[in-house]
């Protein structure tokens, strides 16, 4: 966590909550400067399964790379510290994996087109990539095999950590049990969040990431790359239109956003995408100014 004094307590409460009895709670207090250090340590003196850890600043990564070298349990489970999640949450998903032996299970974390069944890693990895359905690469609303982090870990100092990371848990699974059931809840009213939408130029992470994963898939599962190149020109064209919209300058990170969507727009035509998408990185491709001219008026 990373003062996040409004929602920590609402989400510590929300795994308090849960109905399985036997886990820890370890909160990482990853450099904050509110009231979030007093508020866990609070916690954790009520209750005898939570454990706080106060380090210096190292961004969502490493607090987790922290929890991770912290933990004992033979699986691990992810929560942001402004979500929430059902409180039979871990319940389900650990019933869910010993019924399956599957070494990740998941459930949905988004109420998009929901899948359920046990999964190869090739299946799993399709449908992240082609994101149609609320199996993802979240790393929350999941529970891993410990075991599966033997030499990984999430990446620090850049972000879409998931991406760079779920995908090789999962080619290192073997496959995946799903339930569709949404059962972990995204707050999408803090403005702070990594998830909201307002354009900064650390979304160009993205690239250096989607560069990784294409890398490993070109490796391990060439088949699955188009899809992964179709989901760098969506976030392309997404990332465009945010610039646009916010008022700032950035040309060369205009140019460059300009340039990884004319490098994947004939393939992104003919994809499942929303049409408007297809239509603005078409645009996009053709005549960049005119495109951030459009999209600064709406």
């Amino acid at each position: 966590m990373y003062n996040v004094e409004k929602y920590i307590s609402a989400c510590v409460r929300s795994l308090i909550d849960q109905t399985y009895p036997n886990f820890e709670v370890i909160l990482v207090d990853d450099g904050s400067t509110d009231n979030c250090p007093a508020i866990c340590d609070d916690f954790a003196a009520k209750y005898d399964n939570i454990s706080v850890i106060h380090q210096e600043n190292r961004g969502l990564s490493g607090a987790r790379n922290t929890g991770i070298d912290r933990a004992k349990g033979e699986l691990l489970c992810f929560v942001d510290s402004d979500d929430e999640v059902d409180g039979a949450m871990i319940t389900r998903l650990y019933e869910l994996a010993e019924q399956s032996g599957a070494g990740i299970v998941s459930s949905g974390v988004v109420p998009d087109e929901p899948v359920e069944g046990v999964f190869s890693s090739q299946q799993a990895l399709e449908y992240i990539l082609k994101e149609t359905t609320n199996l993802t690469t979240s790393a929350c609303g999941k529970l891993f095999k410990a075991e599966l982090f033997d030499g990984i870990r999430f990446p620090e100092g850049l972000n879409f950590e998931d991406y760079a990371t779920v995908p090789l848990l999962i080619d290192k699974a073997g496959r995946i049990a799903h339930t569709g059931d949404v059962m972990y809840s995204y707050r999408v009213d803090n403005p702070d969040s990594i998830t909201h939408s307002t354009f900064s130029p650390k979304r160009m992470d993205y690239f250096t990431v989607s560069g990784m994963i294409e890398d490993f898939l070109k490796e391990r599962y060439p088949s699955l790359l188009k899809h992964a190149i179709n989901r760098r020109t969506r976030c392309a064209v997404s990332f465009f239109k945010q610039l646009a919209q916010s008022g700032q300058e950035q040309k060369e990170i205009r140019k460059a956003l300009a340039k990884y969507t004319r490098r994947g727009i004939l393939r992104y035509l003919f994809t499942p995408y929303k049409l408007t998408s297809k239509a603005y990185g078409l645009l996009i491709s053709v005549c960049p100014p005119l495109a951030a001219r459009l999209f600064a008026r709406n």
